[in-house]
């Protein structure tokens, strides 16, 4: 008797889809590793790598791989990010569920292996406008994006691909990386960037909407974004209401950051 099909959660339907069809396909931090065993049961990948920084859940990875009927098609491998992996092993790499600084830590520590990457699907947990701009000014383009919705919880993910591997350029170094470690100028030409110009926002505002917001979810109007815009919109008004009586140096700064942060949301509200 076959397997059953892995049941997925809904946000990890959303980052399987974003994932491209690959020969080898590297998943960090694998969890109980039901991403990688659906990786093979969509045909989206022919071999997966399942990596993880503790080695509870690789054993729980493991399990499932042989329940599966996987052993020999899954590999697990303790790792700290994506150190375990070598260069061409793989074409795709996952990245889901983690914080976006850590998420940005473990890009950074491989910069020459995620050269020869196709693409990069992150699901940051936090810090959105962090990745974002990090990738923006690392050498890599945003492709795609999308956002779910799931038990009360907003999770956003992309697909991410380096500016060399997009373009057939490298900006003047390897992988889109100068040789004295710098961020190089990034063209945006074939991404995604939402149309804001018949808008009054300086460029600055502009960067910082699509860094906050998503530059694919604002050039597709995309409909969780508007709800999760709304959200935003609604605690910020109510804190601002409930600061209305600080006079506090305290205060006052944080009456502009959510002043600023409305301008924003009204800016995204309109972009697309």
């Amino acid at each position: 008797m076959s397997a059953p099909k892995v049941v997925l959660s809904k946000r990890l339907k959303h980052v399987l889809a974003l994932i491209s069809p690959h020969a080898a396909v590297a998943d960090v931090g694998c969890d109980h590793g039901y991403l990688a065993i659906e990786l093979l049961q969509s045909n989206k990948a022919e071999y997966v790598i399942a990596m993880d920084v503790n080695a509870g859940p690789l054993a729980r990875a493991r399990e499932n791989r042989d329940r599966y009927g996987f052993s020999d098609k899954i590999e697990t491998r303790l790792s700290d990010g994506m150190e375990a992996l070598v260069p061409g092993e793989v074409q795709s790499v996952v990245c889901a569920g983690m914080g976006g600084k850590t998420i940005c830590g473990i890009i950074g520590r491989s910069r020459l292996l995620v050269q020869t990457l196709d693409e990069l699907v992150l699901q940051p947990q936090s810090e959105l406008h962090i990745v974002r701009r990090y990738l923006r000014e690392n050498g890599f383009r945003i492709a795609a994006e999308d956002m779910v919705l799931e038990d009360g919880k907003f999770y956003p993910m992309m697909r991410v691909v380096p500016i060399c591997q997009s373009d057939g350029k490298s900006d003047g170094a390897e992988g889109g990386y100068r040789a004295d470690g710098e961020s190089p100028e990034v063209e945006t030409e074939g991404g995604c960037h939402a149309d804001g110009e018949s808008f009054d926002a300086d460029a600055e505002q502009r960067q910082r909407v699509e860094d906050w917001y998503g530059p694919c979810l604002l050039a597709e109007k995309h409909p969780v974004l508007q709800r999760y815009l709304q959200k935003e919109k609604a605690v910020c008004t109510q804190i601002l209401h409930n600061l209305e009586q600080a006079d506090s140096e305290k205060g006052t700064e944080r009456r502009q950051e959510l002043l600023q942060r409305l301008s924003d949301i009204a800016f995204a509200e309109r972009m697309g």
